[in-house]
């Protein structure tokens, strides 16, 4: 069984830019932000739709080794809506989980997915980052603690990117 560290990410936007398809952002066999569950395909369709940050993200996500599973979660601890976890793995590649909370609006979750992807995308700009204890030296150099007895960080860039993506969608 593969162990995984909580590290909670809580959601400069100098994004790549991207010039991939929404159709292939959502369907490419090789894509960078995945999902098994209907509601969130749903919600990145909507939002590439209707987000070009959210785009962005996705499209900027594609250009790393970073692969990004999206998983929707009945709760989460505390009042935690989202959070990033790095999924340990020997290989090439660097593979997170990002759980989100439901029962929110779709463009509240459309936003924290927005958030969750910045903090995807600080992982993926930091080439050093390749297990659970570079993870939180990463986030204890570039984060806001926001738990003192939990590895539960925010940055700045991912809680102006969640709001941006959910002022798009308006």
């Amino acid at each position: 069984m593969l162990s995984v560290l909580a590290v909670v990410l809580s959601a400069s936007l100098s994004l790549p830019s991207a010039s991939y398809s929404n159709a292939a952002l959502l369907t490419s066999a090789n894509r960078h932000v995945r999902t098994t569950d209907r509601y969130v395909q749903q919600l990145l369709a909507e939002g590439l739709d209707r987000s070009p940050t959210l785009h962005a993200l996705m499209g900027g996500l594609e250009a790393t080794d970073v692969i990004v599973y999206i998983q929707p979660v009945s709760e989460l601890p505390g009042t935690v809506a989202g959070r990033l976890l790095m999924v340990p793995y020997r290989g090439t590649g660097r593979y997170l989980r990002i759980q989100v909370a439901l029962g929110r609006s779709p463009s509240e979750m459309i936003g924290l997915i927005g958030h969750e992807l910045r903090h995807a995308l600080e992982i993926a700009e930091a080439r050093d980052v390749r297990n659970e204890k570079d993870l939180v030296m990463l986030y204890e150099r570039i984060g806001d603690r926001s738990h003192e007895a939990l590895h539960q960080y925010d940055t700045a860039a991912a809680r102006l990117t969640g709001q941006r993506v959910q002022r798009e969608l308006v």
